[in-house]
Order: C-alpha cells, then structure tokens, then sequence
C-alpha cells in the first residue's frame, strides 16, 4: 500500500495527537510498515481511506492498535546496568532512612512509606529489576538491622513501586510476568534467573513475591497524570526522546510537581532537562546522572 506525503502528514498529526510521539521526516516507512497490516484489516484500500475511517468515523480499539503498533518497546532486565547500581549503592540507603524516620514520626501516609514509579515502564523488566534490587538489598540488610537494635526495620512492604505504559499489550505481557529464554539472558544472571523464576513450558514466569510488589497501569503522558500521586523517585527512561519540546517540558513540569521534597528523576543516558526547566540539581554517581528537585523557597 503506498503512502503519499499528504497520507504521512495527516497520520503523523493523528499519531502526534493521540500520544504525542512525533514521528520525524524521514521515518514514513515506519507509519507505512507498521500501520499498513491495521489499515487491510479495516478494509481499507489507501492509509486515505484507513485516515478517515479513524478520524471520523472513530473507534477506540483502531486507536489502541495503532499505538500498540506504533510505539517502540525496546527494553531488557537491568537495562545499561549503571542505573541500577546507583540504586542500589546510593538511593537504597538513603530512601530507607526516610522509611525509619518516616514511622519513626508515626507518618499517616497510607500503603507504601516509598513511592517508585517506573514511567514508560513496556514489558515490565525495569520495575521487576528494582523489585529484585531491593528484595536483596532487605535481604542483605535484615541481619544488620537486628544486629544494630534499629526501633524500626524497613521490608519489601515499604516500598511502592507503579509501572506504567501507555500500550495495552505491552502491560498485559508485564503483569503475567513471562518471558522467554532470550530476555532473560539480557542482563540476568543465572543465579537471579534461578532465584527469581520458574519455568512453564518453554517460558520463564517470574515468581510471585517480584510480581506483586509492581502495581502496573495504562497512562498515557500526553494526559495530566499528577492524579497518580506523589513519588520519591521517578525512572523514565528512554522515553522522553520520542516528543517534542513542548511535550517533553509538560511531562518534566509535572515530575516535578509529583517528587516528594529532594526527590529524584532518573532519565536515560541520551536525555537531559537543561533545556526544559531549571527546577533540578543535577548530580553524578559513577555513571548515573541523577537530577534531584530543587527546594521550594
């Protein structure tokens, strides 16, 4: 099926408009080539006609196709490693003495006394990979706590971790939490393979102690999502180079908006915020750029 400028042009708006992803000049073979099998599908004999089906005559499930289609899902357990070791060596730490100092203070805030979220979060591996870093980090630490008398211990229970992603079929692949043997080789090591699954068939099914510790969602970031509530620590990774300016300094201003006091942001290696707002400190750990909320004054 051919694809004309005006065709691109008006399903590129169309994609812009429904998530905000903007597809660049030289990308129609994308639109072509991933939009093409949905448009034979409705029974269309030009993207034209595929165009005016779903503009005017709109049904929400074209919509979901074409953004389960359209969005990359590019992703892997322990994704670039670095970030995961900064979690791990100086974030734990730190958001575990705002657990104790939280109950300590007899703290009212309901559920979790730690909100992670993972923005852009596709098949599930980031936040399973988080849910697996603190599992071992209570786990190295449980000894520790007794041995030093803390008033307070710090469990899984104390941390919330929400996923989200705005494809339907992404999350419904993150929620069953299964995998096959390629995945898992990328970024998982044996013995965390062992720890962490088990195998059905000819799939690897994440055990349930990981899975229930990730709450998972559909959201799309072109909407309002404060209403998600308040976080310590925000990963969207990877995530923020698909929009434009504009998109990119809603979603940054409502990060802000949601961190708790010095909460963190952690974007991918290739994102930054400098041209976007001036509400963040910016700092290094090993390889981890960390951008920190700024206080209110």
């Amino acid at each position: 099926m051919k694809l004309s400028e005006n065709e691109f042009e008006l399903l590129r708006n169309y994609i812009y408009n429904i998530c905000g992803l903007f597809i660049p000049d030289n990308k129609a073979y994308l639109i072509r080539q991933r939009l093409e099998p949905i448009a034979e599908a409705a029974k269309c004999r030009s993207f034209g006609e595929f165009y005016r089906k779903i503009k005017y005559s709109p049904l929400p499930i074209y919509q979901e196709q074409i953004i389960n289609a359209i969005t990359t899902n590019e992703t892997s357990f322990f994704r670039d490693t670095h970030p995961f070791l900064t979690f791990r060596e100086y974030i734990l730490p730190r958001l575990s003495e705002m657990i104790r100092e939280r109950k300590l203070r007899g703290n009212s805030r309901k559920g979790s006394k730690v909100g992670l979220w993972s923005a852009g979060s596709s098949t599930g591996q980031e936040p399973y990979s988080l849910a697996m870093v603190i599992h071992e980090y209570v786990e190295e630490n449980r000894s520790f706590q007794k041995e030093k008398a803390f008033p307070v211990s710090v469990s899984e229970e104390d941390f919330g971790i929400l996923a989200t992603d705005i494809s339907s079929e992404v999350l419904s692949r993150a929620i069953v939490g299964e995998y096959g043997e390629m995945e898992l080789r990328r970024g998982l090591s044996s013995e965390r393979v062992e720890k962490y699954f088990g195998k059905v068939g000819g799939r690897w099914l994440i055990n349930s102690s990981i899975r229930s510790m990730v709450e998972f969602r559909q959201m799309n970031l072109m909407n309002t999502f404060t209403v998600l509530g308040g976080f310590d620590v925000i990963f969207c990774r990877n995530v923020l180079i698909y929009f434009d300016i504009d998109t990119k300094s809603r979603i940054i201003d409502q990060f802000h908006t949601m961190l708790s006091e010095n909460g963190l942001l952690i974007l991918g290696t290739t994102e930054n915020v400098y041209a976007l707002t001036d509400k963040f400190d910016s700092l290094h750990y090993g390889e981890t750029l960390l951008y920190k909320k700024k206080a209110v004054i």
